[in-house]
């Protein structure tokens, strides 16, 4: 247990954590490299500032944690789950958060470009005027889910329910907008 830990202001680089709980602890402004955590729980932990490089996040859960202006840069969330937490503004710059639970998580205008998000619980998230832009959504759940304004084009949508998703004012392109006909019962040829 790692409880109240203070690491503001430090640096990482290739330290590993297993099954640890860094409840309320500050990670404001700390940069790390090449770190793994795994089955970790940040509950109210403050990563404001913060910047991963290349940094494995596997099946750890952030509860009432705030990622405010947090940089995330290559980095692997696979099976991590995000309940309450302040995600933005926060930067993305590609990795694999594939399985990852957004269930109701605002990203609205998140920058998501280029992120692997395959069979991800999208379920009631916010993603209004998000850029998702070749994005893997494959299998993704979006029960709910608030698409206005977003960018989808090149986002890989095999799986996806297209048919339960108000699409009205999201930007697809020609590919997609044929996988939505398709949905809706239309033979495209």
């Amino acid at each position: 247990m790692l409880s109240g830990v203070d690491w503001s202001l430090s640096t990482l680089d290739g330290d590993s954590w297993t099954d640890c709980s860094f409840l309320q602890s500050d990670l404001s402004e700390l940069t790390a490299r090449r770190c793994v955590f795994s089955r970790c729980d940040f509950t109210g932990v403050r990563f404001n500032g913060s910047k991963f490089t290349s940094c494995a996040f596997l099946h750890c859960t952030f509860r009432r944690s705030s990622l405010f202006a947090a940089e995330l840069v290559d980095c692997k969330m696979t099976g991590s789950i995000f309940v309450e937490c302040s995600m933005r503004p926060m930067k993305v710059d590609g990795g694999d958060w594939r399985y990852v639970d957004l269930r109701a998580a605002d990203l609205s205008r998140a920058d998501l470009r280029g992120l692997k998000l395959a069979e991800a619980d999208l379920s009631k998230a916010d993603l209004r005027k998000a850029d998702l832009r070749d994005a893997d959504l494959s299998y993704v759940r979006v029960e709910g889910v608030k698409l206005a304004g977003a960018d989808l084009r090149g986002a890989k949508l095999d799986g996806v329910r297209l048919a339960t998703i108000d699409l009205r004012d999201v930007r697809i392109d020609i590919i997609q907008a044929a996988l939505v006909a398709q949905a809706y019962g239309a033979h495209v040829s």
